[in-house]
Formats: C-alpha cells, structure tokens, sequence
C-alpha cells in the first residue's frame, strides 16, 4: 500500500485518506506526496493540496448537486472518492498555493474604484396639482414664477399671479381653495 503524507483531523478525512492510499498510483501519489508547480499570474507557483482543501472542494461539489433552493444534498461514497481522485490529480484545481521560495501566495488584486451612478431624476411635463402650490418646502430653485395653460404661479409662495380661468374652473378652484382663491373677473 502507498503511503501518503496527508494529515487528517477528523474521521471523514481518515476514510479519504485510506481511500486514496489503497487506490491512487505511483504517479498520484508522488504529486499528492511533493505538491505540483503551475502557472499563475505569470508566476510559478507550487500548489499544495490537503485534506482540508479537498473537503472544502467536495462541499463545493456537493452544493452543485443540491437541487435548487435546498441546503442539502445526499451524495455516495463512491462519488465522494470520485472527487478526491479527481480533485489531487487535476492540475488545473488549486490548493494551498505557495511561491517557490516556500512563502505562502497571495493574489494582488487591482484596487478599482467603486462605480457611482448618476441618478437621474426624469422630469415629467405634467400639470401641477394644488397640492404642488400649497407646499412650504419651496427650495430657492424653485421661487420662480411658472406658466402654465391657463394661469401664472409664483412657487415659491404658491400665488396664482396671473389667472385665465373660465368661469367653471374659477368657481372649482374657489370651492376647493374654501372660498381663499381671490381672483378678478371672470
């Protein structure tokens, strides 16, 4: 049998290791044994996988399988000792990965700026309601006087300066206004 230097810390991780000793090859062996050298960042890196990368990887794995929406999967020990083969003979998955003078890597990655969006306020060609005029939270932008269809208003106090009512809206904006719409002939 292949001896592997693997350290475990739970039971699961014994049973993966035993696993792995009875059926891994010379080859597999010798790359779980002395960890492999890979390419990254344009850097050579030595990639050093344990039981403890393995697990996190199978959790991973597991968590593919889980139907959507549901935090659990049930998953075989077959398939299981399928992933740990896969994961230590498969270059292309990382483990522990350490620069070749043995100190751990770390991945520099580029500082960006954090994108602001400019929110846009879409100004809307409506007519304004009483409520529009009666309100004391004018800013000074809008102390300014508008026109409007049939009728002049200063926004910042909400006085109608000019009016062109007919008679109907006259006597409507009166009975809403209770009788405080002052207004000239109609």
């Amino acid at each position: 049998m292949i001896k592997l230097n693997l350290e475990t810390k739970t039971k699961e991780q014994e049973i993966i290791k035993q696993y792995l000793e009875e059926n891994v090859s010379e080859t597999l062996a010798d790359k779980i044994n002395n960890s492999v050298k890979i390419t990254k960042d344009n850097k050579i890196l030595i990639n050093k996988k344990d039981l403890n990368t393995f697990m996190k990887y199978a959790c991973e794995e597991a968590r593919k399988q889980a139907e959507k929406d549901v935090n659990y999967a049930c998953i075989g020990d077959e398939i299981v000792f399928a992933w740990a083969i896969h994961y230590f003979e498969e270059d292309t998955i990382e483990g522990n990965l350490y620069n070749e003078d043995g100190t751990e890597f770390k991945t520099v990655t580029p500082k960006t700026t954090p994108k602001v969006e400019a929110k846009t306020k879409k100004v809307e060609n409506k007519q304004p309601t009483l409520f529009d005029f009666m309100s004391d939270e004018k800013t000074l932008e809008e102390s300014q006087i508008i026109q409007h269809e049939n009728y002049k208003v200063d926004l910042s106090t909400g006085e109608i300066v000019e009016e062109t009512f007919d008679k109907e809206t006259a006597i409507l904006l009166s009975s809403m206004l209770e009788g405080k719409l002052k207004f000239g002939e109609v």
